[in-house]
């Protein structure tokens, strides 16, 4: 989709076309989801809070003074989720600290049960795709993140993380390189 295009989206959303909306929502849905997921490590929970960015997106879209940063903007919103996510989870561990222990292990037992099974379907790809991206620097492990799990191009990535599109493009190599060279020596 063309800058051009998702700007006229963005104009249409505001003008109360949700139709619009949606179609920014698929664009952007497995970026975020992504984004997410790395920054929490919990896929299951990522979903909810990709949900909770494009609602804040959508409630406070009337406020973006520049639509052509609605990628970046989308973004920070997620970025913010997470952190109020983060925060929120390190209080509740310690308010669980008051509840007795035989509670716990009982609810948690059967909420471990159900998430169980769904989670075995999905987790092993999952690990992999991590662990690839655990072996690579930090800014690689990012720009290979935004690149293929975020479905970003290398222009808007270049944009996202303020620096050049030439430094994205050879931390891309360097992370594929690396990556290779370790498939190899594994074999």
């Amino acid at each position: 989709m063309e800058r051009k295009n998702e700007l006229q989206l963005i104009k249409d959303v505001l003008a109360g076309d949700n139709t619009a909306f949606n179609i920014l929502v698929q664009k952007h849905q497995k970026g975020i989801h992504a984004f997410v997921w790395r920054k929490i490590d919990d896929y299951h929970f990522a979903e909810e809070l990709t949900q909770d960015t494009f609602l804040k997106a959508y409630e406070n879209l009337s406020t973006l003074k520049d639509l052509s940063q609605f990628t970046r903007w989308l973004y920070t919103i997620a970025n913010r989720i997470c952190i109020n996510w983060i925060q929120r989870k390190k209080s509740e561990m310690q308010s669980l600290e008051e509840i007795p222990q035989s509670e716990i292990e009982a609810s948690s037992y059967t909420y471990y049960e159900l998430e169980q099974r769904e989670r075995e379907a999905t987790e092993h790809s999952y690990q992999r795709v991590k662990k690839l991206l655990e072996k690579l620097p930090k800014s690689e492990k990012t720009v290979m993140t935004l690149y293929y799990l975020s479905e970003m191009n290398t222009k808007e990535i270049g944009k996202f993380l303020g620096v050049s599109v030439n430094t994205i493009t050879s931390r891309l190599q360097r992370a594929r390189k690396r990556l290779q060279e370790d498939h190899s020596h594994q074999t």
